[in-house]
């Protein structure tokens, strides 16, 4: 589902892309467009039937000459009547074959308290002309691309977002959303405000909270992955390639280190008192060979090293690799 929605999202990118790029229209696509205009609602039934395809719809929006795809006829300050009472349906004629999905939002569902508290005023308005429950004008501005003076604004939101331009698309959600309710958990962030241990942040590695008292070493600790280790911290951390600089088809350090190298790790975790834990199950380095995933104050003394540092490397950068290789 999450790929079918890239590729959604892609088209749709990518066909905006080409209308900015594209030249003026001829007179013929002009005099195409207007009559496909004139007859928006019938373009489902038109797709459906084979008559036309989604790369014939014209986007009528940031068009001068494209009012009618909307309105009853040219709309003026005194009569901005649509071609039908219901918004969705009306945007529906051309986007929900285009995207060939009905959109991801709640449409037609009444905010709750909460969110209407947090709803800036010109979000609540557009909520009201959708009769108190949300539709696409709740979310997109439609008059921005239909007013001369505005044109210039396709630049900066081509989706003529309400309230935008946003860096980020969840920047438009926020503002009726609590960002608070929607933070993903940080595993990294192991300690409480008032200095105790957070065990839920332990959960995401390991089977449960492990005991500080009683695990002397990685093998001690149970994790959520019994083969590769690795597989913790990619979900989150992409690696490929890594370290930094070396290509994909370099050396490959997420292997058994071999007698020499492994021997050598032993020697400088004796001498300069840190630790360098390989994966328990197959021997290999791991991301945590290098990395501390711990905040500091969760373990002590060596193992507590490279806490919270940059990178969370168990030493500096410029002494991880002599931390294993004697060259």
């Amino acid at each position: 589902m999450a790929l079918k929605w890239l590729w959604v999202g892609v088209a749709m990118l990518l066909s905006f892309t080409l209308l900015w790029a594209a030249e003026p229209p001829t007179k013929k696509a002009v005099a195409r467009d207007e009559k496909l205009f004139d007859q928006i609602e019938e373009i489902p039934n038109l797709l459906a039937t084979g008559k036309t395809t989604p790369e014939r719809i014209p986007d009528p929006h940031w068009r001068e000459d494209a009012c009618q795809a909307c309105h009853k006829g040219k709309p003026t300050a005194q009569n901005t009547a649509l071609r039908g009472k219901n918004i969705n349906q009306l945007c529906f004629s051309c986007h929900a074959p285009n995207s060939a999905e009905n959109h991801i939002h709640a449409v037609g569902m009444k905010p709750s308290a909460e969110k209407l508290n947090r709803m800036p005023e010109p979000f609540v308005q557009a909520l009201k002309r959708g009769g108190g429950v949300i539709t696409c004008i709740s979310c997109h501005d439609l008059p921005m691309q239909c007013k001369k003076e505005r044109l210039a604004e396709r630049k900066l939101n081509p989706l003529f977002a309400r309230g935008g331009p946003f860096q980020y698309r969840t920047d438009l959600c926020f503002n009726c959303h609590d960002p608070s309710q929607y933070e993903r958990l940080n595993p990294h962030d192991q300690i409480t405000d008032e200095g105790t241990l957070n065990k839920d942040a332990c959960l995401p590695c390991h089977l449960d909270s492990p005991n500080r008292r009683q695990v002397k070493s990685i093998a001690d600790a149970s994790f959520n992955v019994i083969d590769d280790l690795t597989q913790l911290c990619t979900g989150c951390h992409p690696w490929i390639p890594h370290p930094p600089g070396i290509s994909s088809s370099g050396p490959n350090h997420l292997t058994k280190p071999t007698p020499e190298i492994a021997a050598f790790m032993k020697e400088t975790e004796k001498k300069y008192g840190v630790e360098l834990p390989l994966d328990p199950t197959n021997g290999q380095v791991f991301c945590a060979t290098c990395h501390n995933p711990h905040e500091r104050g969760v373990l002590q003394g060596s193992a507590g090293r490279g806490a919270d540092t940059k990178s969370r490397l168990r030493r500096s950068s410029d002494k991880m690799c002599p931390s294993c290789h004697n060259k």
